[in-house]
């Protein structure tokens, strides 16, 4: 059999660099699916470069799996809710991984991978549903151990970057943060960060990660611009009209960042420094937007409990690379952080309830923008 011939490229999320390998008919559509993620190299630091082959190969992909399930060195871990993966290690360091059980895509036999210090190996099978989805979530897992091992602290975050001042919305799931968000672009046009989480490193430096937007049909029904690029966008969607319309439901439209941004008439940014922090406290009531100011104190506690380093609550095990950093050791890491963010950067609560139009919290947005990115 003829081999196929493979394309090489070369990515960034943030400063970790990826110099990439597939097939030269693979390519194409995997390079337009980063794009639909990545806006570029940031530029502060250098982490050096992992290498990733894509191997779309079924036999390949069932080689790995029978590696990683040699029973005699096979060992579990669950990298997130759900999902299972084996695990096995060769006297040279080589480490294999294969899915035992997969509860959240039902994919079990969709890929495996192979991992030899930074050099990364990803087979996929012909099975497998949207598969060029899959070097992007083994990127953002390098990309996060290897920041948090240089200092970087994540948080469960959006974030919007204004011509280098960025803005941070913090808080749990069904706080209202993809709301906030989607009116706090919407009004300004400031560039997207990310949806759902953020990094911060050295000298209040916010670095985006790459993530999908999901966005609740009560949001989409109100902004036009979103609820027209369901049916354009990349992947399967339902209509609108076919989701829950109960407040926090999780079953939700989702688009690729880009898409998201660009709905919006924006952009994407690869990072920004922390100006402002935003906690929305959103509502299923009539109650009027507010905002307030929190003392320090409260700040802290808010940032704390969305404070991601050492433990996230969907990527629960680090796998793909180890970390270097001991949990305990970057807990001490995250804690100055936390209290001087929350003694030096702005912390305002904003109260809003969404039977109210949206266009009502977007009305105090960019004047609270202004003052924050001039002061």
């Amino acid at each position: 059999m003829t081999a196929q011939p493979y394309e090489s490229w070369t990515s960034h999320l943030g400063d970790v660099g990826f110099e990439i390998s597939a097939p030269v008919s693979w390519a194409a559509q995997q390079r337009r699916y980063l794009a639909d993620y990545l806006p570029g190299r940031l530029g502060d630091q250098s982490f050096g470069a992992f290498h990733l082959v894509v191997r779309p190969d079924d036999a390949r992909c069932e080689e790995v799996v029978r590696d990683a399930n040699r029973p005699s060195i096979t060992r579990h871990l669950e990298p997130v809710p759900g999902v299972v993966l084996t695990e096995t290690h060769t006297p040279a360091g080589t480490r294999s991984y294969a899915v035992a059980a997969d509860g959240l895509e039902h994919q079990a036999s969709a890929w495996a991978v192979r991992v030899h210090e930074r050099s990364i190996e990803l087979s996929l099978h012909s099975s497998a549903r949207r598969p060029h989805a899959y070097p992007l979530r083994l990127m953002r897992e390098a990309m996060l151990r290897t920041y948090e091992d240089h200092g970087g602290v994540v948080f469960h975050a959006a974030g919007a970057d204004f011509d280098g001042h960025g803005m941070v919305i913090i808080g749990p799931r069904s706080a209202g943060k993809t709301a906030l968000l989607t009116c706090l672009l919407r009004a300004t046009r400031a560039a997207l960060l990310s949806n759902d989480r953020l990094i911060l490193h050295h000298q209040r430096r916010l670095v985006a990660v790459p993530l999908p937007v999901p966005v609740a049909r009560g949001t989409l029904e109100a902004v036009a611009e979103l609820a027209d690029a369901v049916s354009a966008s990349s992947r399967p969607q339902r209509p609108v009209s076919a989701l829950p319309t109960t407040f926090g439901a999780t079953d939700k439209a989702e688009f690729s960042a880009r898409e998201y941004a660009a709905a919006l008439g924006t952009s994407l940014a690869a990072g920004s420094w922390l100006r402002t922090i935003l906690v929305p406290r959103l509502s299923d009531t009539a109650e009027p937007a507010s905002i307030r100011t929190l003392p320090p104190a409260e700040a802290q506690r808010a940032l704390w409990a969305s404070c991601f380093t050492p433990h996230d609550e969907f990527w629960q095990q680090p796998w793909l690379v180890p970390r270097t950093t001991p949990a305990a050791a970057l807990r001490h890491q995250a804690e100055p952080l936390v209290r001087e963010v929350a003694e030096t950067i702005p912390c305002v609560e904003i109260r809003f309830g969404i039977r109210n139009p949206l266009g009502e919290l977007e009305q105090i947005l960019p004047t609270m923008a202004l003052e924050r990115t001039m002061s």
